[in-house]
């Protein structure tokens, strides 16, 4: 090979090359040295260094108080009687919507478009067509039934004469009406798509609202329904689904308390993302509550003291609501919408109740 001018003879090269070379290559080989001697030194993976072992936190109070055994339920009811059902003269064969007592403790259910009237002991009186569309319905003591339907409320005589009507709701926004009331010159109206309670006199004033002094400035609906009722005294109590409560207002629209809480392991708590869903009051003021999810329908005093419990197992389980409505005897109507039919519980002694 000729020599190269630049580059030398191929003898040079070959030097050169070993010299550019060398420093990388001694790189190379001491650090495969250090990986090599930590690999014999490395015996495998090392446990976790133990660590003290310490004693169980103690249990919280309201987990200890959930296995206590339940308290005894001071009232008991028994069912004695059905109407409506489909072995009856007047079956509901498609809607059972609602139930109100109306005077002398006659039962109105509103169902297949109309609204039929029965005697305090289940005999048939009488029906009448309502508008389409109808939701729920109330009486008053002068024997007036004012039916609800979406934007609008109808008012009708004991006989079924229509005797008017107005519209529920703001200008552009009808009301979503789930519950109407009548209490001394007023119609209270429950708007779910509002989620207030608007008042009303009979010619369809508005008179104010109940609901809106909250920290959201209204109920909180999930299942978009609203229902309440108003004792003697003029007292409102409200279905607060949201926040699992029973609220009570006076007319005024000022807050006056609740009770209730969620909750799955006491029968006082309220189950489900949105209970109690249905509401009325007995005479001597205690509150009547229907759930859905676990269908049961419950009673407590006003200050929310559980005083009875109707299990699930007088229900079709799959009720989303339990109409109710309690007559002068203190009988709970408890309308179920998927069997069609307005179910009756008295009170009975313990013992009886134990043989039901």
């Amino acid at each position: 090979m000729e020599p190269d001018e630049k580059n030398g003879t191929p003898e040079r090269l070959l030097d050169r090359l070993r010299k550019s070379w060398f420093p990388p290559a001694a790189v190379l080989a001491a650090m495969a040295g250090i990986v090599a001697a930590a690999y014999r030194g490395y015996t495998g993976p090392q446990p976790p260094l133990e660590k003290p072992e310490t004693p169980p936190a103690p249990e919280p109070a309201a987990e200890k108080e959930a296995e206590q055994p339940p308290v005894p339920l001071e009232l008991h009811y028994a069912r004695t009687a059905v109407i409506g059902g489909r072995d009856s003269l007047h079956p509901f064969r498609r809607t059972l919507l609602g139930v109100a007592v109306g005077s002398g403790d006659r039962i109105h259910a509103l169902g297949d478009g109309e609204v039929r009237i029965f005697e305090a002991g289940g005999s048939f009186v009488r029906a009448w067509q309502v508008v389409s569309d109808v939701t729920c319905l109330g009486t008053a003591p002068d024997g007036r039934i004012v039916v609800g339907a979406p934007g609008r409320i109808e008012i009708y005589d004991e006989a079924g004469r229509h005797l008017g009507g107005f519209a529920a709701g703001e200008k552009d926004k009808p009301a979503a009406v789930t519950e109407v009331r009548v209490f001394g010159g007023e119609v209270l109206v429950a708007d779910a798509a509002a989620r207030i309670i608007r008042r009303y006199d009979t010619s369809g004033k508005q008179l104010g609202a109940i609901g809106t002094r909250t920290k959201t400035g209204n109920f909180i609906l999930p299942n978009k329904w609203l229902d309440f009722d108003v004792d003697a005294r003029g007292v409102v109590r409200a279905t607060d689904t949201g926040r699992h409560q029973v609220s009570a207002w006076g007319l005024d629209g000022e807050p006056l308390g609740s009770f209730g809480k969620f909750g799955m392991r006491n029968a006082e708590d309220f189950v489900g993302c949105c209970n109690p869903v249905n509401l009325a009051i007995a005479p001597d003021g205690r509150i009547v509550t229907g759930e859905k999810m676990v269908a049961r329908v419950k009673v407590y005093e006003p200050e929310g003291r559980l005083l009875a419990l109707i299990g699930p197992e007088n229900f079709d389980p799959n009720c989303i609501h339990i109409h109710l409505a309690v007559d002068s005897k203190g009988r709970i109507l408890a309308a179920d919408p998927v069997r069609r039919e307005v179910l009756v519980f008295s009170r009975v002694a313990k013992d009886e109740d134990s043989k039901q």
